[in-house]
């Protein structure tokens, strides 16, 4: 049990700030195969209350704290016995729960430590059943005791008393004769000693009754006292109390800050959030409207509708969670994205496709040049007038590569008549040149 209550309050209660007053091995009435130890605690520090704590042992020898109980909760203790002995007891919380303890010293010790703590911390609030008196107060009859200790000692006189032989009376009588004076001496001796100590003991007692006054006084000194340590404890336990609630009030209040701490850390990640969404998904008024104007003939509409394209790829390509997705103000911005995007897409590719028409339709510029020379038709206009668009072709290639490999049959589509007509021009103008030099 040593052993036990050493694990225990190392383990298991130490490291909480418990003391550990009692602890009993028990099991369930009926279930001895499962056991378990009941112990009963106080806090370490003021203010101590008392607790009652199933502990049980695993596989691994491992202490486990499977249930607490407040021993103010504690209604009942049914010892189940008054004349024999008895290993079961009961003890009723909100419930009642049957043990069976493995001794009845260990039964008896645990129900007097309850009883104890009853007394001082409870006001006697637990109703004790089934007990005996010798028990819970923790002492036995002093009748018995002093007639056993009685008897004892009679039976150890009786057994050491021998009579004396008649050589040893002869030795008595021999070495009384011999020192009789001194008995004589020491009976003068004790007569003188009683009346000193009666001239004493008269003395004692008129220096008492002079001092009757002082002593008066001082059992009077002695009364007050002790009403000044009643009204100190009174005092002590009302400080105990207002302690008590004191702690409670803090844990309140550490509680409560803990929250407003969640609440404040909750709402700025929320604003970090919303900054986020608003500042990233958030497309300027300007750019919005460069993309539904669309503007492809004037330069300065063309830097505009760039600027824009770029900034709208910024926003949908923002990689953003996707439950932002489900709330209705993102899914609509979304959507105007989606059509604005769409929608500048079907401008920018019918406004190239329309000067892949122009240029397919042009007419080759009359010759300038000597007829003695023959060179290749150049297209740096064409060049020329579609190199602005640079830009948004790369935008179109990244935003939907679908279209964007759509174009060049377009442009080849357009710009293979040209190339004809160019090619029949050369040959013509070769021609010319062939027959002018024969001719010369």
């Amino acid at each position: 049990m040593a052993s036990l209550w050493s694990s225990l309050e190392k383990e298991v209660f130490n490291p909480q700030n418990k003391r550990l007053l009692e602890a009993i091995r028990v099991w369930k009435t009926g279930k001895k195969k499962k056991m378990s130890i009941l112990c009963v605690l106080v806090d370490a520090f003021r203010p101590m209350q008392p607790f009652l704590v199933k502990v049980k042992v695993d596989r691994g020898e491992q202490y486990k704290v499977a249930y607490r109980w407040p021993l103010a909760e504690l209604k009942l203790v049914d010892g189940k016995t008054l004349d024999q002995v008895n290993l079961d007891f009961d003890l009723q919380f909100d419930k009642i729960y049957k043990w069976t303890a493995s001794s009845f010293d260990e039964k008896k010790t645990f129900i007097r430590c309850l009883w104890k703590l009853n007394h001082r911390f409870l006001s006697s609030a637990i109703t004790f059943v089934n007990v005996h008196s010798c028990s819970v107060e923790g002492r036995q009859r002093p009748q018995e005791d002093g007639r056993d200790t009685a008897e004892t000692e009679n039976q150890e006189e009786l057994s050491a008393y021998q009579e004396m032989t008649p050589k040893e009376a002869a030795d008595v009588l021999k070495l009384m004769e011999e020192y009789e004076p001194l008995v004589n001496n020491s009976i003068a001796f004790a007569e003188q000693l009683r009346r000193d100590l009666h001239v004493l003991d008269e003395a004692n007692l008129q220096a008492i009754i002079s001092s009757e006054k002082q002593v008066t006084q001082l059992m009077s000194s002695i009364d007050e006292a002790l009403a000044e340590v009643a009204r100190v404890e009174e005092t002590l336990q009302v400080y105990d109390e207002l302690l008590g609630s004191v702690k409670q009030q803090m844990d309140h209040i550490h509680q409560e800050n803990s929250l407003l701490h969640h609440i404040t850390s909750n709402k700025a990640k929320l604003m970090d959030e919303i900054l986020f969404l608003t500042t990233h998904l958030d497309l300027g008024k300007e750019h919005c409207e460069a993309l539904s104007c669309a503007d492809l003939s004037s330069p300065s509409g063309v830097e505009a509708c760039i600027a824009a394209a770029e900034a709208l790829s910024a926003c949908m390509n923002i990689q953003i969670q996707s439950g932002y997705r489900k709330l209705q103000a993102v899914a609509e911005q979304l959507i105007m994205f989606e059509t604005l995007k769409q929608n500048f897409e079907n401008r920018f590719i019918g406004h190239i496709t329309n000067i892949f028409e122009r240029q397919g339709s042009a007419q080759i510029p009359a010759l300038t040049q000597p007829v003695n020379k023959l060179s290749a038709p150049s297209h740096g206009l064409q060049h020329e007038e579609l190199m602005p668009y640079t830009p948004l072709m790369a935008w179109l290639r990244n935003a939907n590569p679908m279209l964007f490999c759509d174009l060049p049959k377009v442009y080849a589509q357009n710009l293979s008549r040209l190339y004809d007509r160019e090619i029949k021009a050369f040959f013509e103008q070769a021609k010319t040149l062939l027959v002018g030099r024969r001719k010369g």
